[in-house]
């Protein structure tokens, strides 16, 4: 773990509003509301000897509300068994993930193979590309992401604010990968990394980190974010990402829990 880095993170991002979400700063944690949907508990600094009744006090907010929520817990909030807490309170965790971070002004080398004959990536600026953008996320998940197509659409109206990518294999999309830049942060935010199972291992998603890495150090910025699956974080680990803590997504099911 690494929490000085940490702490530069959360200090720098905790008071940074999502775009779509109004941002409520309570002393000790952030809460994110969308007009609808699913509410999004971050950067938890509980009171001792408090912890549990400040818990309840969001649950029971959150059910007045009749609505789900998540709590991002990183492994160094406090208290640290707040995931342990939140779980014993009804709150189901999903597949954990290493929050890592990676120096961009570095001057090493980055290591990237060549990309086979056929494939090429191409910036995505228009809300047409959004449908293979989001067809490459449904192969690999198995579900269906219409929700996702307006927030990308909102968001490529903001070229400032983000920017995507997508591989293509001989003029079909096989993997994507855009950058978020909150306004105000010095810690850009990777998302939609992913590639087709058929394509792995060939340097595609080191081709779409790279492209990304000279855009966000071109920009000025001093640390790339990002939130590693299993998955990636034996790729972003051999590119030079340093772990920072494990990190959880724990959703909090008004239905379930009654």
């Amino acid at each position: 773990m690494n929490p000085e880095l940490f702490d530069r993170y959360r200090r720098d991002r905790q008071d940074i509003a999502i775009e779509g979400f109004t941002l409520e700063s309570l002393p000790h944690l952030r809460r994110h509301l969308p007009a609808e949907g699913e509410a999004l508990l971050c950067f938890t600094q509980l009171v001792p000897g408090q912890e549990l009744a400040q818990i309840h006090e969001q649950i029971a907010h959150f059910s007045a509300l009749r609505r789900d929520f998540e709590w991002k817990v990183y492994e160094l909030d406090q208290p640290s068994n707040l995931k342990s807490l939140l779980e014993a309170e009804g709150f189901a965790a999903d597949e954990p993930e290493v929050f890592m971070l990676y120096p961009l002004q570095t001057t090493v080398e980055t290591r990237v193979r060549n990309l086979p004959a056929g494939i090429e990536v191409r910036s995505i600026s228009d809300t047409t590309q959004l449908p293979d953008v989001l067809r490459v996320q449904e192969l690999i998940w198995g579900r269906r992401f219409d929700w996702l197509h307006e927030k990308l659409a909102a968001s490529l109206l903001q070229p400032e604010a983000m920017s995507m990518f997508c591989a293509y294999a001989d003029g079909q999309p096989i993997a994507t990968g855009w950058t978020d830049y909150p306004p105000g942060s010095r810690f850009p935010e990777l998302h939609g990394g992913a590639v087709l199972p058929e394509w792995r291992g060939r340097g595609v998603y080191s081709a779409l980190f790279q492209v990304r890495f000279e855009e966000a150090r071109q920009r000025g910025f001093e640390w790339m974010a990002v939130d590693a699956s299993p998955m990636s974080h034996p790729i972003l680990s051999a590119i030079g990402f340093v772990p920072v803590c494990m990190t959880w997504p724990l959703r909090y099911r008004q239905a379930a829990a009654r």
